[in-house]
């Protein structure tokens, strides 16, 4: 009988205690605060419009972060402190077991760079077709598309688009001339000749008739020889020399 008696309130304290110290516990994670900030910045073909210390100061500038209550804390609020960079796409926030906040971040891409012909401005157009400002810290080698406006550089844009994966084009392209009428002129890195793009749903066929046209003028040798080149013509291509 005291045997029973013994064992009954032998687990009687251990629940107890056990009850205590989950309430510690409880007291203890509940008043945790952070101790460290851990921010990442994922590189992509190497782009460098963001860095993992300008995210930080992008961050301490509205809390210092150690020493914040974690259960206080808006992930969400610190979302849009970071997404106030321009050239930031993506960010990932989270608390950590060791009570470090952790921020991952993935960067906007530019595929090409808008200069506009009547005021002189320029932005980066990046891979979703929005503008994305300059950065005073990175140049990216993308092809500049000349255009009055920004809707009119969205027509340079589709050839873009269309070439950049491919690693013959998108070293071929230097720049991309738009008129007024949405015509592409492009302005390749070899040779001297504007050339004359016309219907991009038939791109393609344009591109490949262009390159059996330089092959045989490289191959002959006088590959300057022309200053101007015109693919709108169905299966043909229209060279016209310097005289």
């Amino acid at each position: 009988m005291l045997r029973k008696i013994f064992s009954i309130a032998s687990i009687a304290l251990l629940l107890v205690g056990s009850g205590a110290l989950v309430g510690f516990t409880f007291e203890a994670e509940s008043n945790a605060t952070f101790s460290s900030l851990d921010v990442d910045v994922v590189e992509i073909d190497g782009v460098f419009f963001v860095d993992a210390e300008s995210v930080r100061q992008a961050i301490l500038r509205r809390d210092s972060i150690v020493g914040s209550p974690i259960k206080d804390f808006s992930l969400q609020e610190l979302k849009g402190w970071i997404k106030e960079i321009p050239a930031v796409d993506q960010v990932n926030v989270y608390p950590g077991l060791d009570r470090t906040l952790r921020v991952d971040v993935t960067q906007r891409k530019p595929l090409a760079r808008w200069h506009s012909t009547e005021t002189g401005s320029a932005m980066y157009i990046d891979t979703k077709g929005d503008s994305l400002p300059l950065s005073p810290h990175y140049t990216a080698r993308v092809p500049v598309i000349h255009a009055s406006n920004f809707a009119s550089a969205q027509h340079g844009f589709r050839l873009v688009e269309l070439t950049h994966e491919d690693p013959i084009w998108s070293a071929f392209i230097d720049q991309i001339e738009v008129n007024e009428a949405g015509e592409l002129l492009i302005i390749p890195r070899i040779g001297a000749a504007r050339i004359k793009v016309g219907n991009l749903d038939e791109l393609n066929q344009q591109l490949d008739n262009l390159i059996v046209f330089y092959r045989e003028q490289i191959a002959r040798g006088n590959l300057n020889a022309y200053k101007h080149i015109d693919l709108s013509f169905e299966g043909q291509v229209v060279a016209q020399r310097y005289y």
